[in-house]
């Protein structure tokens, strides 16, 4: 459906650092139809997404905010969206549903929220559950989840009405370009030999995802094959978990054999040098580091959790192993490195898949029909 004239829509998140929800915000404030919509940002803190909106000339504002029930924020929101005549809401993860909610609510628009992590992050626990999933049950005009199994578990545990609950995956561009790529000069950075096997784990230092389970698994799979090394990629957060991984590696005798390369902004051509991806997490929402390997041809080694399972298809584009088993993980690890013909056969399968199911047009496409839905 065409609206006429165009519509300021505000996406807010609340937090800013490189990861698969940033980045799907970021993806729908630069390629959303700029003709029908025009979006606004908002921040807590200035870091890396604002950075990246900043290039697309997206306007952001910074509003800090540190606590929950933060009813100054609240406050500073709604100012916003006045100021700004804001017709439609989009937030991001839970923070931000609850206040985006609560502010549409008031200033009587539609608001979009999506979420993008399970109902409880492995080991953490959430305050106020109860009351803060009445607010977004109450006041949400629609709750997105980016795979099916987050959409069930919601309904389920939280009572969030199916009628409001739809899934829109989280897509990619497929074409990222990697023209310039110089294959002997990247691997000379890093440090590998030109007949070395790469495996490859994109994923911010953060306990769900499962560093030290990767860690153990390596060991194993350089016991049998000298030739491998690990590139590990992901922002280091506070360095602490950093610091426990690197001691691990150390121990473990595994310093010539992996690569701990910190956040990289330079993916698209990382993933062409690595001839398995692999990703260790305990839980999961739906990781674009695993569409971003399998959109570059690369065959996935992953865990048996979140949404994963809508992605990789078990023995034609990658395994699946139950999280926490190093000993399955290695195992898997070590017969695609042992069998290049495999490799680029599931490879081959997995670019095919995630054309079909993650494209970023798609993605975008969906949102404004929601946005077009919303607002007629």
């Amino acid at each position: 459906m065409f609206l006429t004239g165009k519509r300021n829509i505000l996406l807010y998140i609340e937090t800013s650092g490189p990861g698969g929800a940033e980045r799907v915000l970021l993806n729908i404030a630069r390629g959303i139809d700029k003709i029908r919509y025009e979006p606004f940002v908002i921040l807590h803190k200035s870091r890396w997404l604002r950075e990246q909106l900043l290039k697309y000339d997206i306007h952001t504002e910074i509003i800090p905010s540190q606590r929950s029930w933060n009813i100054s924020f609240l406050f500073k929101l709604i100012q916003y969206c006045r100021k700004h005549k804001i017709g439609l809401i989009h937030s991001h993860l839970f923070g931000a549903n609850l206040y985006a909610c609560i502010a549409a609510g008031i200033l009587r628009i539609p608001i979009v929220a999506t979420f993008h992590n399970e109902l409880l992050l492995h080991g953490k626990s959430e305050k106020y559950l109860s009351l803060k999933s009445f607010f977004i049950r109450r006041f949400a005009s629609k709750i997105v989840f980016v795979a099916d199994f987050m959409k069930d578990d919601y309904i389920n545990k939280v009572r969030f009405p199916g009628k409001k609950a739809l899934t829109i995956y989280n897509g990619l561009d497929m074409d990222l370009a990697t023209n310039d790529l110089d294959i002997s000069a990247l691997k000379a950075e890093l440090c590998v030999n030109e007949s070395d096997l790469l495996v490859g784990h994109i994923a911010n230092f953060r306990v769900p995802k499962g560093h030290k389970f990767l860690i153990a698994a390596a060991g194993l799979v350089c016991k049998e094959l000298k030739n491998v090394k690990f590139l590990l990629i992901g922002d280091e957060g506070d360095g602490s978990l950093k610091g426990e991984i690197q001691d691990l590696i150390i121990k473990m005798d595994l310093t010539d054999n992996i690569r701990l390369l910190g956040f990289r902004d330079d993916i698209p051509k990382l993933l062409n040098l690595m001839d398995v991806f692999v990703l260790s997490s305990i839980s999961e929402g739906l990781p674009l580091s695993v569409i971003e390997a399998m959109s570059a041809s690369k065959p996935v080694v992953a865990t048996d959790v979140g949404g994963l399972p809508e992605i990789v298809i078990p023995g034609k584009t990658g395994y699946l192993v139950k999280a926490g088993n190093a000993d399955a993980l290695a195992e898997k690890l070590a017969i695609l490195l042992n069998d290049q013909p495999l490799r680029e056969q599931m490879g081959n399968q997995g670019r095919k898949a995630v054309e079909k199911k993650f494209s970023l047009d798609a993605m975008i496409e969906k949102y404004q029909e929601l946005y077009a839905e919303l607002l007629k």
